[in-house]
């Protein structure tokens, strides 16, 4: 994986959501193509959990962002691909 330090995304992810609220995974796909992570590496994953280590990643950096309280989460809906995940927004 290219992007191994969660603080690398902090910013890049700021910057995209000065547009307005997003998704985690809309988050996810924007960086991805910001730190050009190709689908073969989103795919990896932790083989203890098989969570994705890219998802993983990001998540780390949001909930950074959050406890620095730059950012928060307004809300959790259902994602694409299942489960729920966070709807996050600048302060």
């Amino acid at each position: 994986m290219p992007v191994r330090e969660h603080h690398l995304l902090c910013g890049p992810l700021l910057e995209f959501l000065q547009a307005g609220e997003r998704a985690a995974w809309e988050i996810e796909d924007q960086l991805a193509r910001q730190f050009y992570v190709t689908a073969e590496e989103r795919a990896q994953t932790y083989p203890n959990t098989g969570m994705s280590i890219w998802t993983n990643d990001v998540a780390f950096a949001l909930k950074r962002l959050v406890q620095e309280n730059k950012i928060r989460r307004k809300s959790r809906t259902r994602a694409p691909n299942g489960g729920r995940r966070g709807i996050y927004i600048l302060r």
